[in-house]
């Protein structure tokens, strides 16, 4: 780690023991395919990567950032509004024990959706696509998990009485508080850690939904806390979608049937919020916060990395991270990591593709220092669907520091 210390083409024409017994003009067709597929350009590559479609500033924007505001929609307790505000660069829901949604045996404070601009049009969540929100939130010791729902996070169809089809919620379970996101429709948790640590200090999120019908879906929840990763899960083959279009929803909405005593004054803050949709291009830049990373952190303490942070590898063999590349169809490409080694060394790392190494110890150059990145490149093939890119460190003193990765 970085603390200090297509297509196949297929032979000259036929062989002649291919060719051998066939009819001459047989042969000869034979040799024009191929001579015709030898000649084909390679597919052009399709990569798919995350686009910002969404970056609302708290207070520049304000909730005009939002498809529609829910506070106190039941009017329960004029004298706490607003619950729903910006303060500064983040966004605050406020929760009193006395407040009252519609239905009087719980209680919601919500936003709902994406505008883009803000008070623009809204960013509509389609089946078939993959969409993609991150931010970081903090929850106060005052929210508590309870032994009925509490969610700050919502996906769900637009419309009142709608199912939620994923939920990120504060449960109780065998008396401990816990954080979990579970998928209703399909009856699926997909992850639950102790919300114990996560108290009091700021979490980040990061949520990844392809909304399919049936067993077409899938997700990926991600909780990292003082850059080290807690969670890192992903489910296929679900079902995420209803009817129309689904669209994500925060706050804090719970039942007043906790029988633990939990339930008080609370509230919940989020800031930077941002919303990517994957879509397809000539090239795709993976960033060192979607990589899925082993024995290693998100660190910011050096200048110059071009996303949220840097992965920062543990000083340990085996420690890795590891990305996800979408390509339209099978395709050989350029594969470029940018980098920063401020040792005197250089550090080797072995790069694997779908599994397979196709470089070993290959060495990363020292650089100047720290905030000095360099850029190394290999070539590599890539199947069409979900290909996984991994770096993975192969000696005690760990890898350079990952920035990301370009797929062109």
């Amino acid at each position: 780690m970085n603390r200090p210390t297509r297509r196949t083409v297929l032979g000259a024409a036929l062989s002649a023991a291919a060719t051998v017994g066939l009819p001459r003009t047989t042969a000869t067709a034979a040799a024009t395919v191929a001579a015709a597929d030898a000649a084909a350009p390679a597919a052009a590559l399709s990569v798919s990567s995350w686009q910002q479609r969404w970056a609302p500033s708290a207070a520049a924007d304000g909730l005009a950032a939002f498809e529609t505001v829910e506070d106190d929609r039941a009017d329960s307790h004029p004298a706490g509004h607003p619950h729903i505000r910006a303060e500064g660069d983040t966004y605050r829901w406020t929760m009193h024990t006395v407040d009252r949604d519609s239905a009087t045996d719980r209680q919601r404070q919500e936003v709902t959706g994406m505008r883009s601009p803000a008070g623009g049009a809204f960013l509509e969540w389609k089946s078939g696509q993959t969409w993609r929100t991150t931010y970081a939130m903090y929850i106060p010791s005052v929210l508590k998990a309870t032994t009925s729902f509490t969610h700050i996070m919502q996906i769900k169809q637009p419309g009142n009485g709608t199912s939620p089809i994923v939920v990120q919620s504060l449960r109780r379970v065998g008396g401990a508080q816990t954080i979990e996101l579970q998928l209703p429709i399909s009856d699926v948790l997909v992850g639950r850690t102790s919300l114990d640590p996560l108290h009091d200090r700021w979490v980040d999120v990061d949520f990844r939904i392809t909304v399919g019908d049936g067993s077409s879906g899938s997700v990926r929840w991600i909780l990292r806390s003082a850059g080290a990763t807690v969670v890192d899960i992903e489910r296929t083959g679900v079902d995420t979608f209803l009817a129309d279009r689904v669209r994500p929803k925060w706050g804090i909405y719970r039942s007043l049937g906790d029988t633990s005593g939990s339930l008080q004054d609370c509230y919940l803050l989020t800031r930077e919020m941002r919303g990517y949709q994957l879509v397809p291009g000539p090239s795709g830049v993976f960033r060192a916060d979607e990589a899925r990373v082993s024995q290693g952190t998100v660190d910011t303490d050096h200048t110059g990395h071009s996303g949220a942070g840097f992965v920062n590898l543990e000083n340990t063999p085996g420690s890795y991270a590891e990305w996800t590349v979408r390509a339209a169809a099978a395709s050989t490409a350029s594969l470029e990591l940018r980098y920063a080694n401020g040792t005197a060394a250089g550090r080797p790392m072995d790069i694997a593709v779908n599994g397979t190494r196709i470089a070993a110890g290959r060495t990363f150059a020292p650089t100047a220092n720290w905030d000095t990145w360099a850029t190394a490149a290999l070539p590599v093939s890539l199947k069409a669907g979900v290909n996984t890119v991994r770096f993975t460190s192969t000696t005690a003193d760990g890898g350079p520091n990952l920035d990301r990765i370009t797929v062109r």
